[in-house]
């Protein structure tokens, strides 16, 4: 029989996931090795095949709690803090629900394992069909199936390669796609490296032709919009628990600290400011809408400061602000000058078990659980949000609060339902007390700004604040985290009809096409036949 593979056996494959889930850790923010993320991709295939080969249950949902708990102990160790902090609770209980959540975070990989098993358990599937059509369509359809509390996305391993991320104009999901069919290329080169270089074609064009499609986009001339300056106000306040809202000391200096932050950003601007940016949470708790209900959130001291920095600077000012309207919201708020009306615009995308409490109803004592946890309820799609530069043109902006900037699918149909110049993200990442959360988080929006064309600002109430162009580079120098910190922004916008191949089409073409290839690999290979009805085949 002639060998197909050098790749050595290993004796004890579940060992393989923690290199794997280091390298998974090597290829996100603060690393940002792209090649670590090939190579996590490669040694995943081959832990895949190898469970395809033992064709176990039992090991299959074990490697997949054991691999999500891997991943969330080395890239996403910082949940901790937030799991601390909302619910408040002691040391045992906090490290009883952060076992708990690493044990299903990253629940998704569950649907490359047991898809590869049960196809491979009922048919004989050749090695190309394996590992070019059916893996790469289950990490694809694992992006699409599997909500996540913090949505993590194969493609998200490649963003911080300048080149191979421009493949994120047609969406993550298709990123992480064409990344995978890149690696099983290689994989399947090296399993036949003995028959000579000349073999090694078929298996490097495909390759080559996406680094120049890629080449292609990075070299893309984009039509350029109006130049705008925008001045990024960082106050850095701490995250508030619910007593600080009682403490009038704290709360006066919160408001004074983030208003003369205001005036020194207008003071000291070397150019007339077109906006005037505060993040989320920069002051907290605190609303400028005015409500007879008596959960009203209205702040006199927040309408004056917020008033009169517009007027002072004659710019318009967006902030976030808290408000009950027909409940209570998280709104991205912007007052404009001479006017001084606001239009308001809710956050949609809650964040589960910070914002609101996932089956409250159904479960009350979750409440005891997660103390510090909001009532909020989300908000409509609306219109993009309009204002007036300091030349007299009418420019507008695709406004995202914080979480929402981690959903490619909703970035998409606001952008699709409303085009704008840009997107403008406010967050508050205090919460989580660290920075390879807050560089994590950011490192979303550089994908976010591939797959809209469009410019990302992000502007955070702790750090990070930056800014990333259509083709994902960075704008602007982070600011420094968990400092007071002004940020000046010259930004070039697009022209609000500028469209991507993901604003146009969507994700939806690609996830029919993955479903066709699973059914496609599954019904062209011919039904597996197991040993004991071999050997009955044998003796009649």
């Amino acid at each position: 029989m002639r060998k197909h593979s050098k790749i050595p056996q290993i004796k004890y494959p579940l060992l393989l996931l923690l290199p794997v889930a280091i390298l998974f850790s090597l290829a996100l923010e603060p690393f940002g090795f792209a090649s670590a993320g090939f190579l996590c991709v490669f040694l995943l295939l081959y832990f895949t095949k190898l469970l395809t080969e033992k064709s176990n249950w039992k090991q299959t949902f074990f490697a997949t709690l054991l691999f999500s708990s891997l991943v969330t102990v080395t890239s996403f160790y910082w949940i901790w803090n937030t799991i601390r902090n909302i619910s408040g609770q002691g040391m045992g209980i906090s490290i009883l629900l952060f076992i708990v959540y690493a044990l299903v975070s990253f629940y998704k990989v569950g649907v490359v394992f047991f898809g590869s098993v049960f196809v491979t358990k009922n048919r004989t599937v050749k090695n190309s069909d394996f590992f070019l059509l059916l893996l790469p369509s289950l990490f694809l359809v694992s992006d699409w199936i599997c909500p996540m509390v913090f949505p993590v996305y194969w493609g998200d391993l490649f963003r911080n390669q300048i080149l191979w991320r421009q493949m994120a104009k047609f969406g993550t999901e298709v990123l992480g796609f064409v990344s995978i069919l890149s690696v099983s290329l290689l994989y399947l080169m090296f399993l036949k490296s003995k028959q000579g270089i000349k073999s090694y074609f078929p298996y490097l064009f495909p390759i080559f032709c996406f680094f120049s499609l890629n080449l292609y986009f990075l070299a893309e001339t984009i039509p350029q919009g109006t130049n705008i300056h925008l001045a990024l106000l960082q106050p850095n306040t701490s995250y508030a628990k619910r007593e600080i809202r009682e403490d009038q000391v704290w709360m006066t200096n919160t408001i004074q600290s983030v208003y003369d932050l205001g005036l020194e950003a207008i003071r000291n601007a070397s150019k007339p400011i077109d906006l005037l940016i505060l993040p989320e949470s920069s002051i907290p708790f605190l609303g400028t809408l005015d409500s007879k209900n008596p959960n009203s959130t209205y702040s006199k001291s927040f309408v004056d400061i917020t008033r009169s920095l517009v007027q002072i600077s004659n710019t318009p000012l967006v902030f976030n602000e808290l408000v009950w309207d027909l409940g209570s919201r998280n709104s991205l708020t912007i007052l404009h000058p001479i006017t001084l009306v606001s239009e308001r615009r809710y956050k949609q995308v809650l964040l589960p078990f910070g914002e609101y409490l996932p089956w409250e109803t159904k479960l009350p004592w979750l409440r005891n659980l997660f103390p510090e946890t909001s009532n909020h309820i989300p908000g409509e799609l609306t219109e993009a949000l309009g204002f007036q530069t300091k030349t007299g043109e009418v420019l507008s902006f695709s406004p995202l609060i914080c979480y929402e900037i981690l959903y490619p699918d909703f970035v998409g149909n606001v952008v699709r339902h409303s085009p704008s110049e840009f997107i403008l993200n406010l967050t508050n990442d205090s919460w989580f007390e660290s920075q390879t959360e807050a560089k994590q988080h950011a490192g979303a929006g550089r994908l976010r700004s591939i797959e809209s064309g469009r410019p990302v600002v992000r502007v955070a109430v702790t750090g990070i604040t930056t800014a990333f162009d259509p083709w994902g580079r960075e704008m602007m120098g982070d600011l420094q985290t968990f400092q007071k910190a002004i940020g000046y922004l010259d930004l070039p916008t697009v022209e609000k009809g500028r469209t991507t191949p993901f604003i146009q089409f969507g994700p939806s073409p690609w996830r029919f096409m993955a479903i066709f290839l699973i059914f496609f690999v599954f019904f062209r290979s011919p039904p597996r036949i197991l040993s004991h009805k071999k050997k009955n085949e044998i003796e009649i």
